[in-house]
């Protein structure tokens, strides 16, 4: 029987709109911020109605009106010129809220452009941008703005551009610092994996999580603008037509508010400027919390507990039967290149064949090569990664010198991967349904959406996931549950391979083994052939039919799993068996490896493994032994074998 997998169930919210507001409620200061700034959104759009007076118009004004205190007549008092303060004050919250908001909008898209632009593409547009940016921050925003405004028409438009153009500098800073942070995660990995390009991975997977910091980045633009348009209204170079609070603090302090005690011409547009920026700020505390779901309830929290249930029974094994060759890697070399350094050499001259329904397992210690090795097939390694020899055939397709078109139809429909650690590999602010229906789309025609929602259902139902949790986020689920998402989301568009990279990595022992028994099954059930990267060797002799076993970026051995396991011919391999507990010999002595494997830019002349082989002979510390084939597909790497 299956050891089943308790999951706690959190309410499924109604709609995205519901859920926003869910969660947004819960912030009364975030309440607070929404309804001061309603408040005088309001009072700005219906300030023809609201405003008790005209003051535009000097109409029945006399000399006594000037400077009035507070009144029932005038609640805010007059001003030099004998107006209603209160009629100027929502009147000039109409000018300074446009300036405010659309100036911000022009600095925020500029900047937001600039910095996703730099942090994606990186190279000579990164430099270019940012040596531009940092030139621009050095020059003082506010006496530029002065320049520029004082040089232009003097109209509330102009004030709007001219602050725009010139307040986006930080904006590309902080967004260039979270794209490049983005951008190394997994799951931006996982979507070019899938065949997704540049801007399919930027719009979906680089701007949601970008879009919180460019929200609260956003409230700050939109206060400096506000004060931006006050100080340049506060040096007469505002438009004398157009009211706003700023110039109602100019007109105050140049015409002697202060000297005939006032106060309330000066304390009405301030207090406006400063419930605005209040307005703001707790509003974006709020958003934040929305638009970033992480900061939300995850899997930990009470509710109503439901049960999982297997996949399905597994069946017996049964002995490997050769197929056809479905992926035929020949000679691949993978460098990474330094720039005044040698180039780290994390694979070099690796050959295995993957047959239809077979499961390799790729074993090696830690910075042997393996993950290298699979990335390298399909093309997504790093910038400073290079393949420099070799092909990998895919059904008669080379791999290595495919077109990125060819690559994208390829990914994820013929070849898929689980990457490792899938909480990484998962976008946090993306439902797990809608990245799995991500791969659907790109590479499966389904247009209609009741039928792509149906086979998301299917792919979670196959791997033990229920419906339910279809609409959930990732820090909603266990770790299980996440690692079994990752398996429907390779399993998504029907792939002929699967890469499972350490797909039980940070899992307790007994969700290793439900996870382990469900790819197993799956293999078996969709006749996949998978490549299994793995430290377990136990897990490769269960369930492995051949081995390849990595050292130093080269192939030690490589055979069918039994020929691994009965006559290991490579010391590193023995090694390695002689560190594995075997249950039907308990009086064995665990014994582990001495030393650390090579630094792949300063690997030894000669074996790679010879510092640290018990068997090791001159000839092994100056010569790189060459593969040798003992029949049957048995395949090793070392001098020992030449020797008499």
């Amino acid at each position: 029987m299956a050891i089943q997998e308790l999951e706690l169930k959190p309410a499924v919210p109604a709609s995205p709109l519901s859920g926003f507001w869910n969660v947004f409620r819960k912030n009364r200061l975030a309440i607070a911020g929404l309804a001061m700034l309603v408040v005088i959104v309001i009072a700005a759009i219906f300030a023809d109605v609201i405003a008790p007076y005209d003051p535009r118009s000097y109409a029945g004004i006399g000399a006594g009106d000037i400077y009035q205190p507070p009144s029932a007549q005038h609640w805010f008092g007059t001003d030099d010129a004998g107006k209603d303060v209160f009629s100027g004050f929502i009147y000039g919250a109409r000018n300074s809220l446009i300036v405010g908001f659309f100036a911000a909008f022009i600095s925020i898209f500029i900047g937001g452009t600039f910095g996703i632009i730099a942090g994606f593409y990186g190279g000579r547009i990164e430099t270019f941008l940012m040596r531009f940016t940092d030139t621009m921050l050095v020059i003082p925003d506010l006496p530029l703005i002065v320049i520029f405004v004082a040089l232009t028409e003097p109209s509330l438009w102009n004030i709007i551009l001219v602050i725009g153009l010139l307040g986006w500098t930080t904006t590309a800073r902080i967004v260039r610092s979270q794209t490049l942070a983005v951008k190394s995660r997994k799951f931006v990995l996982r979507a070019r994996a899938i065949g997704a390009g540049n801007r399919h991975i930027i719009v979906h997977h680089i701007l949601p999580l970008v879009m919180p910091i460019l929200v609260v980045n956003a409230i700050l633009v939109i206060s400096l603008a506000i004060l931006s348009e006050s100080t340049l209204a506060f040096l007469g170079l505002s438009d004398p037509l157009a009211i706003s609070w700023g110039q109602m603090l100019n007109f105050a302090f140049g015409r002697g508010a202060m000297s005939v005690g006032a106060w309330w011409a000066l304390v009405a547009p301030g207090f406006g400027i400063v419930w605005v920026v209040l307005a703001l700020t707790l509003l974006g505390n709020g958003l934040e919390q929305v638009l970033n779901p992480r900061l939300e309830a995850h899997h930990l929290m009470p509710g109503q507990p439901t049960v999982q249930k297997e996949a399905g029974e597994v069946p017996a094994r049964g002995a490997f039967v050769k197929t056809p060759v479905i992926l035929d890697v020949q000679n691949l070399s993978v460098e990474y290149i330094n720039e005044g350094k040698p180039p780290a050499r994390a694979v070099q001259n690796v050959s295995f064949q993957l047959h239809e329904g077979e499961m390799m397992g790729l074993v090696g210690e830690s910075g042997c090569g393996k993950t290298t090795l699979m990335l390298a097939v399909n093309r997504l390694l790093p910038a400073a990664g290079q393949i420099v020899g070799g092909k990998a055939l895919f059904n008669g397709i080379d791999l290595t010198t495919a077109s990125d078109e060819e690559l994208a139809d390829l990914r994820w429909s013929g070849i898929s991967i689980i990457f490792q650690g899938a909480m990484n590999a998962l976008n946090p602010v993306r439902t797990v349904g809608d990245q799995i229906a991500e791969a659907i789309r790109k590479h499966m025609p389904i247009e209609n959406e009741a039928a792509l929602d149906s086979r998301v259902t299917e792919l979670l139902e196959l791997v033990g996931i229920s419906a339910e949790h279809k609409n959930h986020y990732p820090h909603q689920y266990s770790g299980g549950m996440r690692q079994r998402a990752m398996i429907a989301m390779a399993l998504s568009c029907s792939p002929q391979v699967v890469i499972a990279d350490e797909p039980t990595t940070a899992l307790d022992v007994m969700i290793q083994a439900q996870i382990l028994e469900l790819l197993d099954d799956l293999r078996r059930k969709l006749g996949l052939a998978v490549i299994f990267v793995t430290h377990d060797l136990g897990v490769v002799a269960e369930m492995c039919d051949t081995v390849l076993v990595m050292y130093g970026g080269m192939t030690a051995e490589y055979a069918d799993v039994d020929t691994i396991y009965n006559q290991p011919r490579h010391p590193y391999t023995q090694e390695l068996l002689k560190a594995f507990p075997d249950l039907s010999n308990p009086e064995k002595r665990l014994s582990s490896i001495p030393g650390y494997p090579p630094k792949l830019d300063a690997l030894p002349p000669g074996c790679r493994f010879a510092p640290r082989c018990p068997l090791a002979f001159d000839r092994c510390k100056t010569e790189l032994p060459r593969l040798h084939e003992l029949g049957s597909g048995h395949v090793v790497g070392c001098h020992l074998l030449e020797r008499p």
